[in-house]
């Protein structure tokens, strides 16, 4: 079994993000894979820190992944630390790509037999000299795993014909200045309505988020008119496609406690709730800690 690295080494770093209408987050090509299965993971990275060219890409892999290897670039040194003859890291440094630039950061991997079908982060650090910023790119295991968030237990919340389940947000890396907010909607009735505005004591501006394909590059961005909830159906807020992100937060978010947020809606009104902070990379809330307010 591979040990990861440990989240001290990633929280050295000093934790930056460009808060932009439109942020290109580092993600993978692929995002799908099953337990037992090889897995080619190929970072395409998003753009420099704030300016800076980019000078070195480090992925810290996850338990559960193993037989790594990884593609050397011209002009990079490509270093694989392991931890008890199992790699831990893959590490490109001394090379140079601008800010305005794409490139991409290839390795591959075999995921364990015996992993559940879940959500699977890689952490990822890219450096721009003694800048850095973190990403938490996942893999999700098994099929379809992300779309099942809003039937995994804990209580409902309701507002009007609006039912919300599965409200939580995950533990941020220290410095880091933004986080997400995650939960599942249901539209009862037969009338759509819209999530308009979001807001919590964590941060003075939380947004409303989709991840979209720009130009065949990932990016995350604001939804200014909100988020329609169609008539009869569920909307899933969830990590890597709607969310919504708490910019510039006064504290980190520690597992094991909450964060309010009062979400408006144009027809049901507001209604607050509390995320409950799950681990660093959670991808749903937990059946036992999830309870509604």
């Amino acid at each position: 079994m591979i040990r990861s690295v440990s989240r001290a080494a990633i929280a050295a770093a000093s934790i930056i993000a460009v808060a932009t209408p439109a942020l290109a987050h580092m993600t993978f090509e692929d995002t799908q894979s099953t337990p037992g299965a090889s897995f080619r993971g190929v970072l395409v990275l998003p753009h420099g820190c704030d300016g800076a060219p980019t000078d070195t890409v480090r992925v810290n892999l996850p338990e559960g992944f193993g037989d790594v290897t990884a593609e050397d670039k011209d002009g990079w040194v490509l270093e694989m630390p392991s931890v008890d003859g199992q790699v831990a890291q893959t590490t490109w440094s001394g090379g140079s790509v601008p800010d305005d630039s794409h490139e991409q950061f290839a390795f591959t991997g075999t995921f364990a037999d015996d992993l559940p079908e879940t959500d699977i982060l890689f952490a990822v650090e890219q450096m721009c000299g003694d800048v850095a910023l973190g990403w938490e790119p996942v893999v999700s295991l098994g099929e379809n795993n992300t779309s099942d968030h809003a039937h995994h237990g804990g209580e409902a919340v309701t507002l009007g014909d609006l039912e919300l389940t599965s409200a939580f947000t995950r533990a941020t890396l220290p410095n880091a200045p933004v986080g997400g907010g995650y939960v599942a909607i249901t539209n009862t009735g037969d009338q759509a309505d819209r999530l308009v505005s979001a807001e919590s004591s964590f941060s003075p501006d939380v947004q409303i988020h989709e991840m979209a394909v720009v130009d065949d590059v990932m990016k995350m961005q604001q939804l200014p008119e909100g988020l329609e909830i169609p008539a009869g159906e569920t909307v899933t807020l969830a990590p890597g496609g709607l969310h919504l992100m708490f910019m510039n937060i006064s504290e980190p978010f520690v597992e094991g406690q909450t964060v309010p947020v009062t979400l408006t809606f144009e027809r049901a009104g507001a209604i607050e709730i509390e995320l409950a902070v799950q681990a660093f990379g959670a991808s749903t809330t937990s059946h036992s800690e999830h309870e509604g307010h």
